[in-house]
């Protein structure tokens, strides 16, 4: 499902990716934990090229993109394709604030598959009751509260039917009480077969979520297993250290 090889990325003359090698299989959720600047956030934006990375290898599907250097037109193209089969929730939602909930949901079957308007507008409607927010079709963004506009972005994410879905931190820019009602529908999401990657600092969600926990510091992957691994009998004493300060 997604494949990565050596890949790396620097900013300048500072590495934030110092070659990641990861497999996730179909319906795996894997949750990515790390101190700031760690280097989570940067991965995620690579494997859709949001980051360009330096080198490395990524298959998302049936999409594979090998970066070393300038991008031709033909990794463009794949890109494109790539990008189609990935949904990415991000901090800050980046929804439209002048388009509802609905029509921000519309947009991208609209522009992005040419989805005739009113199939497009059953398709949101309908992603929208799913993320529990049925009578919220026509409220724009101002109107609703951060866990409400995190599931609309959750809901445009899963509008082009994404293979995977990408989170960066989805809870990060809410206020506690909020939380809860944005991991339920990512737990919901988990359950019913999605392969996911989730960047997160909710111990307890990734406890309670993830097929697989996995440990970065200094722009590589220093350790991985199962939960129960990570969280009860993590091997590496840098892994150790992050959570007993995290807890």
């Amino acid at each position: 499902m997604v494949q990565v090889n050596n890949l790396k990325k620097a900013f300048g003359s500072s590495p934030v990716l110092r070659g990641i090698d990861l497999s996730v299989n179909k319906s795996e959720v894997v949750v990515i934990m790390g101190p700031s600047g760690s280097g989570k956030s940067t991965f995620l934006r690579c494997l859709t090229n949001l980051e360009q990375p330096d080198v490395g290898d990524i298959t998302i599907g049936p999409h594979t993109i090998r970066i070393s250097g300038r991008l031709d037109r033909s990794q463009k193209r794949e890109i494109r394709e790539l990008r189609k089969k990935t949904g990415f929730v991000f901090q800050s939602f980046n929804l439209f604030p002048n388009k509802t909930a609905v029509e921000n949901v519309m947009e991208g079957p609209l522009t992005i598959r040419r989805t005739p308007p009113q199939e497009a507008k059953e398709l949101a409607e309908a992603l929208l009751a799913k993320v529990g927010l049925a009578d919220r079709a026509d409220h724009y963004p101002s109107q609703l509260s951060g866990g409400q506009q995190q599931r609309v972005a959750i809901a445009r994410a899963l509008s082009l039917n994404p293979t995977v879905m990408l989170y960066d931190e989805p809870t990060s820019a809410l206020d506690p009480e909020l939380v809860r009602e944005v991991l339920q529908v990512i737990k919901q999401l988990a359950e019913e077969g999605m392969t996911m990657i989730i960047v997160t600092h909710e111990m307890k969600f990734a406890r309670d979520v993830a097929d697989r926990v996995i440990f970065m510091d200094g722009g590589l992957i220093v350790e991985q297993g199962t939960p129960a691994e990570i969280f009860d009998n993590p091997q590496e004493e840098r892994t150790r250290q992050f959570l007993t300060f995290a807890k």
